[in-house]
């Protein structure tokens, strides 16, 4: 007999669902318009400065316009002052700008595809940890074999391609940098769902996130600039437009996956979102690839070898360790 709402709950998740891979569509799309502004800008660190605050000044002016915003982000800080939130939870906005830092700063020696992969074998292997916590909004979700082996095999492909890419001469950190910000983003998602549920809005988050992500790359940049980093030639503006909207499509990323985090949890979230993300890679990089970014079999092969590994994810068995107790969304750290 069918449950009452079960129809509504799938639809829900279904809309979920193809909510959070057209984010993920846009995110590869977002990465290649980092990727180019770094190159215009002479530094990855500029264009992610210029990426995160753009989306931030458009989230302002959301929130001036939204009640809710208002009242949500209000709400936000009380909560945070009085210890009912935790403070380190506003945090997510750093897992945020190591992405656009990570993107300006790796995509044009590598180009999107091998980002991609190398970005999403880390974040699920920090959904795979931050599910077994009652950090995400939707409550603990503890591994199963299938997911530790498929996220095995995810990792396996990456380094496949990491390999035909390092052959070409491009270093080590560069497809370690995206693996790690990967396993900072599966924080970063937790916690703004989190914030979201708490401000009861997802633009009151989006805005905390990318105000948080955008001072700390503003205090980088003072940085950059303070051991003589100079810009000697006024960079030209991109007679590509598209190049100039990167902190958009992370407005758009952030706010979905804010919203669905919540319905799907951490480690599903990551591979909807991956599917999106290396069907955009792809396209972009056989459309617009470079030397760097060349597409060869050995990029086939590994996106395949992570595809399995992503199927074997989704395989039900049975949970590793003791039975969890159902979560509340208000439920924040160990019992």
């Amino acid at each position: 007999m069918r449950q009452p709402g079960s129809h509504v709950t799938r639809s829900a998740a279904t809309v979920a669902t193809l909510a959070t891979a057209v984010a993920g569509v846009g995110m590869a799309l977002q990465s290649t318009a980092n990727g180019e502004l770094g190159s215009i800008l002479g530094h990855g660190l500029i264009a992610a400065t210029y990426s995160f605050g753009s989306g931030l000044i458009v989230l302002i002016v959301a929130s001036i316009l939204t009640p809710k915003a208002r009242r949500g982000i209000g709400s936000a800080i009380s909560y945070v002052r009085s210890g009912e939130f935790p403070w380190w939870m506003t945090l997510g906005g750093l897992g945020g700008a190591m992405i656009v830092l990570s993107q300006s700063v790796t995509v044009p020696l590598m180009g999107v595809a091998v980002f991609t992969m190398a970005f999403v074998s880390g974040q699920l292997t920090g959904a795979l940890v931050v599910d077994n916590t009652h950090l995400p909004p939707g409550g603990r979700k503890p591994p199963t074999l299938w997911r530790i082996v498929g996220t095995l095999v995810v990792i396996a492909g990456v380094t496949l391609s990491a390999v035909d890419v390092l052959g070409k001469g491009i270093p080590l950190w560069a497809p370690i940098l995206p693996f790690v910000t990967g396993g900072l983003t599966a924080l970063q998602q937790a916690f703004n769902g989190r914030l979201r549920i708490k401000s009861s809005s997802a633009i009151a988050a989006t805005t905390i996130n990318f105000f948080v992500g955008t001072v700390f790359l503003a205090l980088c940049t003072v940085v950059l600039f303070g051991t003589g980093f100079r810009i000697h030639d006024t960079p030209q503006l991109p007679g590509q437009w598209w190049v100039l909207i990167g902190g958009l499509l992370g407005i758009v990323f952030i706010g979905v996956t804010t919203v669905t985090v919540a319905r799907l949890g951490v480690l599903l979230l990551s591979l909807v979102s991956l599917f999106g993300n290396l069907l955009g890679s792809l396209i972009i990089d056989l459309t617009f690839h470079s030397a760097e970014a060349e597409v060869g079999p050995t990029t086939f092969i590994s996106m395949a070898i992570v595809l399995v590994g992503l199927l074997l994810t989704t395989i039900p068995s049975r949970k590793i360790g003791p039975p969890v107790e159902a979560d509340t969304p208000e439920r924040v750290g160990p019992p």
